[in-house]
């Protein structure tokens, strides 16, 4: 009786391990849970696209969508969005000082990003801070060539005032010459009939 009980247990115990095998080895085989992931970042670029390059109608009704969206419900998603539309050029939404400050304060809280979105805020700032770089840069080389072209009419009116005076003190210095020439013939001429008596030449 005990050598059957013990056969029994034996045989429990390998079926017990052998469907414990079996557990593990599906377990094995099974995939793991994906992670969670982004819709993609296609939510960002179909926007982003036609506020680039749709005519002016779409354009206006894309912004239009965007900021409310990012109004009503102010999300990492829609507030990225919102950045991202700024600094995109070409619409009358777009304000790259204003998407580079919003983007900055999206930046300092980057976990609230998904590695996609923070890599796209990244470039985009990146971006942003060449692009305001060489926009400065423009209106100071446009600003010193305006002060330049100033300058130079200034010294044209200051060379055409002189010119004029000149002209003015010349004109005045002939009619003084011609005033005292045409005494001097009067003399002669008084000399020559006193002279000569009336109407000599």
């Amino acid at each position: 009786m005990l050598r059957r009980i013990a056969l029994l247990a034996a045989m429990g115990c390998a079926s017990g391990c052998a469907a414990l095998e079996q557990m593990n080895a599906d377990a094995a085989a099974e995939p793991p849970a994906a992670a969670p992931t982004a819709a993609g970042l296609g939510v960002y670029l179909d926007a982003l696209e036609v506020l680039a390059q749709g005519d002016p109608v779409a354009q206006a009704e894309t912004w239009q969508r965007v900021e409310q969206a990012a109004t009503i419900a102010p999300t990492t998603t829609n507030r990225l969005r919102l950045a991202l539309a700024r600094a995109t050029p070409g619409h009358p939404g777009s304000d790259p000082v204003e998407a580079h400050r919003e983007l900055g304060e999206l930046l300092a809280f980057a976990d609230a990003l998904l590695p996609e979105e923070r890599a796209l805020a990244v470039i985009q700032q990146s971006e942003l801070e060449h692009r305001l770089v060489l926009e400065e840069q423009t209106r100071q080389l446009r600003e010193a060539a305006d002060q330049a072209a100033a300058r130079e009419r200034e010294g044209m009116q200051r060379r055409l005032d002189a010119t004029q005076a000149e002209n003015l003190r010349l004109q005045q210095a002939l009619e003084e010459a011609t005033q005292k020439l045409d005494a001097i013939t009067n003399i002669e001429r008084s000399i020559r009939e006193r002279e000569n008596g009336p109407g000599t030449p």
